[in-house]
């Protein structure tokens, strides 16, 4: 109720367009509405505990109470009810076990529950005997309530009465008589079922009051009053309003509420008190920011002021109650002001002064705290603001300002560092005994991440800064890094003398910045490619230093120089894109000395055994040989042009390979890969155009045969690394009578190779001739592949297939467009697609011998030189080929026979030459597939039907604007033999597919070649009349009319293909043409004006309405020939509807037509509904159509058919009122009351409604039983 309420209240708020409104109106309806309707409610409580009271006369009485009961008071005496029939059940249960056996007497309850009447009473005494009581027969027909009460009465007579006495010890009792048995009652009828609760009672009370109940008159005063409270609420809304500054003063009370009772509550419940403070302080600060930003109250220098004293509060707040979240909030707060308060003003001072207060802030919080988090947010926000500065404002005459206080920062943050270090290492000092690795780690474990960015990050930032200062003086970035070296050394000598055992971690860690400082001196001093070769060296000799003392941080520093070695060295090298030139010019030391070192830090690698395992360093070691074999590759390209480049890098890698093979070095083999892999994308990106390739006879790319013999080499390489794995893996199948497995790595190379040595062609051969030569050597390279076993390469060989065809489209559409072939049928454009296709099906004929052998000799033998193909048993394999050398036989042919009928002027006959071609094909297929053995190729003669489809679309479109005749240019011949050919395919194609996988086909032929045949016919008929006339109407219904009428012939469906597939034709294939049919009476109906000439308009017996009645009449006999359960046949109720409707619709239209016609009115909807003459011909025919069924309702009496009647003389009356009442004074008008009134007084006296079938009946009985 109190949902209804508030629904009603959001809504009339909703009206009100006013969100407060509509709350309080929510809150207000559900309050109010349950007051107001539930009156009567609460005057039912009396009553319904009246009838609780009375144990008998419930269940008699029950349907007069549930007459007059309300909705509560039926179903609480529904459950009541529920509640005493469980309890009977329960007690018949009870009375059933008890009279079959009976319990011993040690073994009875003291006290049950609910006890049976037949059950022996226990006495108030257990030591006393037990005496069975007789008990008194059952009624069998006791009302619920009355077994009930009796079963409740038994209950307190067998409970035993509580005494102190049953607390004392019991002496044993004596023997027990045994019950006496008593006969089972009998089973009492099930309750009859609870009467149906009326609609009202169903209801919820405050829709049944507003369906069955009256008073609109107070729901719509309170309604009235909802819509008055929502206007008022709506008015002082818009007219009422705050000021902003007393918003901002409202919202910082409650700020400074929150502190104080956060503060108040710090002893009690200090979590939440800090949860308190820290959103009294966040108010603060949002109000603040607010004031300044969003309203502009607060100048920007105030603001700051503000801004500042927040976070200082925050921190005085964290130390006192020692909560490092307030700390955290305090140095986020202090380090966003000057961000949020900025005014876009250079001042740097002010800037940096801020910042050093605040750093001095927090290295007092850290002599007393070690909140980690607390420094970093210092650092972070210390260098980032100092750096965000710095990048938008800095110059150099501003050097002696920012000088001093990045020494200061620095110097503070290193001593952060070290404080933390000192209180959390010092405190609980490692053991020396442990090994450094597990020193360090438990050293990190218990800094913590912080440290590691103090120590590590201030030097790094602090030194990009600097480096940022020194840029005018040239070697002032070396020195920098010399001083900070100089620093951390010097540091690091400090804390190990005086703290040699708490800090010599963290001694180290200074000593490693040390060194990286001082190495990163070198580069910024000297030049690059020096640098990097000196890096190499010095890597090398680190390493083997490690390598020998077995310090693994420094064979990891040996790892970083080394990197920043190759870094130099390709910053030393630089591009140049001049043509007949390297790629590259650098230094030639440069990448020897990388080299070298890189193999010699690899051969220590292997040597020390450092690459067993999983670890970092076996991982970084990996890296070593791709290092120096790509320092040899650098050389290769800084001495040769691009395309030699390409091919001296693919002939090391095969020199490269041979070594790895010979020494069995295996992640050298890895290397050689990669360098294929760099030849082969080196060689494609010196790919040229030639300038000219539209000429047939052009080659395609520049560099001649320099270009093919560089692509030769990289193929060759590739192919003879793959040949000796392949080799490998052969005598291996050879050897254990299995199939080859080809590695991935394998397949990569042989499908480069070859791809490379068919892209050598194309330095020599011109497009054109390429799509013309590459699937003739696609099919060598997919015999050798099925030969092999080798799935990649015949995958190649499909990818050829595709890129020739690709090849061909472009010449097609670019660079062979013009030309004009020397002859029909003797030139590549029309060659390609056809060698295309025989290429593609020859293909396929081998795949489809490889899944036949397969499928005879299975997929393992002993020992075989030759291995089954499973994959050519795959149904895409077996498919595409087909699919794909049919396509392009046929276009090649199509193309071909188009071009040169079109010069002959001859491009009406285009359709019937493809459909020639279609035939030819289709037949040849059919043949070969017979005679192979290859199913696919015989299931794809299927597409002939949708062939013929895409002829006849074809022809459509290349006879418009004019219109298509399928009997033209010789398709008075093709048709018929497509359709001769189409029902012996059909017929053939028995032997590789089911008869219910043929039976789409026979439907899409049947409705296809009816099209065609409903074309022709229309065009025919349509010559004798004008454009639009009833004769090319006619046209369009008169083969499918006849078409469904042979469909029922007892002869024809006693012949093929209707005896094999009757109910596809009869039912499928009709039953669209039957709603064909139905669509094209109604549509010609109300659509055409039945113009005939030359014949002249009869009504009923012009050409259009004679064929409208005919095809009627044909559906008709089609349906009565369907069979019994067809889903085509609908039901004789809905087909006779339909035949009534549609021949009402019919004479309708004769009506409207012979208006038309005889009284001039014009053929527009607007015109003959405007016309009273038309109106009142509907009106009298339809009256006349209604009185003959209603006459022949009675007479036959079929209640149906007069109902019918019936109706359409209501439609008639109503037509009457609403449509020729507005004729005033007409004569039209008057006719048409005085005729549907004689009619309907006429058949209200001759042919009243007939009887129901059952009051039939029953006169029917009455009568017998008189006689």
């Amino acid at each position: 109720m109190w949902f209804i309420g508030m629904i009603a209240g959001l809504f009339i708020g909703a009206l009100a367009e006013s969100v407060p409104a509509a709350l309080i109106l929510a809150v207000v309806g559900a309050f109010a509405l349950p007051k107001i309707v539930g009156k009567k409610s609460t005057a039912e409580p009396e009553r319904t505990e009246a009838e609780r009271a009375q144990p008998a006369g419930i269940a008699s009485a029950s349907g007069t109470a549930a007459s007059t009961a309300p909705a509560g008071g039926m179903l609480k005496l529904q459950q009541r009810v529920t509640e005493l029939e469980q309890r009977v059940s329960m007690l018949e249960r009870r009375l059933t076990q008890g009279a079959g056996e009976a319990a011993p007497a040690d073994e009875q309850p003291i006290a049950e529950a609910v006890a049976p009447a037949t059950l022996v009473a226990q006495p108030a005494s257990q030591a006393a005997p037990a005496e069975p009581i007789t008990p008194a027969t059952p009624n069998p027909i006791a009302r619920p309530a009355q077994a009930a009460a009796a079963a409740a009465a038994a209950a307190r007579a067998s409970m035993p009465a509580t005494s102190p006495a049953a607390a004392e010890p019991i002496p044993a009792p004596a023997p027990v008589k045994p019950p006496v048995a008593v006969p089972a009652p009998r089973r009492l009828p099930p309750p009859p079922p609870p009467p149906a609760i009326p609609l009202r009672d169903r209801l919820p009370a405050p829709i049944a009051n507003l369906i069955f109940g009256g008073n609109m008159l107070v729901k719509l005063g309170v309604l009235i009053l909802f819509l008055g409270l929502a206007f008022l609420l709506r008015y002082t809304a818009e007219r009422v309003t705050v000021p902003v500054e007393l918003r901002y003063a409202a919202v910082a009370l409650v700020g400074a509420g929150l502190l104080a009772l956060g503060w108040f509550l710090r002893r009690k419940r200090a979590s939440y008190a800090l949860i308190l403070q820290g959103a009294g302080i966040g108010v603060f600060y949002l109000t603040t920011l607010a004031a300044m930003k969003v309203h502009e109250l607060l100048p920007p220098t105030a603001g700051f002021a503000f801004l500042f004293g927040v976070a200082a509060l925050s921190a005085v707040l964290a130390v006192l109650q020692n909560a490092p979240v307030l700390a955290i909030v305090a140095a986020l707060e202090g380090f966003a002001a000057p961000v949020l308060a900025s005014t876009g003003q250079n001042r740097p001072v002010g800037l940096f002064t801020y910042l050093l207060v605040l750093d001095v802030g927090i290295v007092l919080i850290a002599w007393f705290k070690a909140w980690r988090v607390l420094n970093l947010i210092g650092f972070v926000g210390t260098f980032t603001l100092a750096a965000g500065w710095a990048h938008k404002y800095y110059t150099d005459d501003q050097y002696g300002i920012v000088q001093p206080f990045l020494l200061v920062f620095f110097l503070m943050f290193v001593a952060v560092g070290l404080l933390f270090a000192r209180r959390t290492l010092f405190d609980a000092p490692v053991q020396p005994a442990q090994p450094l690795a597990t020193r360090a780690l438990d050293t990190l474990r218990r800094a913590g991440r912080v440290d590691s960015s103090l120590v590590f990050g201030t030097p790094m930032v602090a030194f990009g800064m600097q480096y940022l200062l020194m840029q005018p003086w040239e070697y002032g970035a070396a020195f920098s890094a010399m001083a900070i070296s100089a620093f951390y050394l010097v540091l690091g000598r400090l804390v190990f003398a005086t703290q040699p055992k708490g800090l010599a971690l963290l001694a180290e860690a200074y000593a490693i910045v040390g060194v990286i400082f001082g190495t990163l001196a070198i580069p910024l001093g000297l030049e690059g490619r020096w640098t990097g070769a000196a890096w190499a060296v010095e890597a090398a000799g680190m390493y083997w230093l490690g390598a020998r003392q077995g310090r693994v941080y420094a064979r990891a520093f040996s790892f970083l120089v080394f990197a920043g070695a190759v870094w130099k060295l390709l910053e030393a090298t630089q591009l140049d894109a001049a043509p007949g030139h390297p790629l590259l010019q650098g230094s030639v030391i440069g990448p020897m000395l990388v080299a070298v070192s890189a193999f010699a830090m690899w051969a220590i690698h292997r040597r020390a055994k450092l690459d067993e395992g999983n670890g970092w360093e076996a991982l970084v070691g990996t890296a070593l040989p791709w290092l120096g074999m790509g320092a040899l590759t650098l050389l290769l390209w800084q001495w040769f042009t691009p395309p030699w480049a390409a091919a001296a890098t693919a002939l090391l890698a095969s020199a490269a390979f041979a070594v790895a093979v010979r020494f069995k070095l295996r992640p050298l083999s890895f290397v050689t890969y990669g360098m294929q892999a760099l030849a082969v994308a080196g060689f494609i990106a010196t790919l040229h155009r030639a300038a000219d390739v539209r000429g047939s006879a052009d080659q395609v790319l520049a560099s001649g045969w320099q270009g093919a013999v560089a692509a030769s080499l990289i193929a060759l390489s590739l192919l003879g690394s793959a040949a000796w794995s392949m080799l490998q893996a052969h005598r291996a199948a050879l050897a254990r009578g299995i199939q080859p497995v080809w590695s991935i790595g394998n397949a990569v190379a042989v499908i480069a190779g070859v791809g490379l040595l068919h892209l050598a062609m194309l330095f020599q051969v011109s497009l054109a001739q390429a799509a013309l030569l590459w699937p003739l050597t696609a099919t060598v390279v997919l015999w050798v592949a099925l030969r092999i076993a080798h799935k990649p390469l015949a995958a190649l060989a499909g990818v050829l297939q595709v890129v020739s065809a690709l090849l061909y489209v472009f010449g097609q559409i670019w660079t062979f467009h013009g030309n004009t072939p020397l002859a029909a049928f003797a030139h590549l454009g029309f060659w390609t697609p056809v060698v295309l296709g025989l290429a593609a099906l020859l293909a396929g004929a081998w795949m489809s011998d490889e899944a036949w052998r397969r499928a005879t000799e299975g997929t393992t033998t002993a020992k075989r030189t030759r291995w089954i193909n499973d994959w050519c048993a795959n149904p895409a394999a077996l498919w595409a080929p087909v699919i794909w050398g049919l396509g392009w036989w046929l276009f090649g042919w199509f193309a071909e026979t188009a071009a040169v009928l079109q010069r002959n002027a001859m491009a009406g006959h285009v359709a019937a030459a493809a459909l020639a071609i279609v035939l030819v094909t289709s037949a040849l297929s059919a043949v070969v597939a017979h005679r192979r053995g290859w199913p696919q190729l015989g299931r794809a003669t299927l597409a002939t039907l949708p062939g013929f489809a895409l002829i006849a679309a074809y022809g459509v479109a290349l006879a418009a604007p004019l219109v298509y005749v399928p009997s033209s240019a010789l398709g008075w011949v093709a048709w018929p033999l497509a359709l001769l050919w189409h029902l012996r395919l059909l017929h053939a194609q028995k032997r590789w597919l089911a008869p219910a996988a043929l039976a789409p086909f026979h439907v899409a032929g049947f409705w296809f070649f009816l099209l065609l045949a409903a074309r022709e016919c229309q065009w025919q008929l349509g010559r004798i009349g004008a454009e639009w006339s009833s004769w090319q109407l006619l046209g369009w219904a008169v083969v499918p009319a006849v078409a469904l009428w042979l469909l029922r012939s007892r002869a024809l469906l006693q012949r093929w293909p209707l005896a094999d597939y009757r109910a596809a034709y009869l039912e499928v294939a009709a039953m669209p043409v039957a709603a064909y049919l139905l669509a094209w009476v109604w549509v010609t109906n109300g659509t055409s004006p039945g113009n005939a000439a030359p014949l002249p308009y009869v009504p009923l017996l012009n050409p259009l309405e004679l064929a409208q009645w005919l095809v009627l009449f044909a559906l008709v006999l089609w349906w009565r020939a369907l069979p019994q359960g067809s889903f085509a046949r609908v039901q004789p109720m809905v087909a006779k509807g339909v035949l009534g409707v549609t021949g009402l619709a019919l004479l309708t239209g004769a009506v409207l037509r012979s208006c038309h016609h005889y009284a001039g009115v014009e053929w527009r909807f607007d015109a003959l509904y405007a016309s009273w003459l038309t109106q009142a011909a509907l009106s009298i025919t339809w009256a006349i159509c209604g009185v003959i069924a209603m006459v022949l309702g009675h007479s036959r009496g079929v209640r149906t058919l007069w109902v019918g009647g019936a109706a359409l003389l209501g439609v008639v009356v109503l037509k009457l009122f609403f449509v020729e009442l507005a004729d005033r004074g007409g004569l039209f008008r008057i006719v048409s009351f005085i005729a549907v009134g004689a009619l309907l007084l006429l058949v209200g006296y001759f042919a009243p409604v007939p009887p129901k079938k059952n009051e039939m009946e029953k006169d029917v009985l009455a009568e017998g039983g008189a006689a």
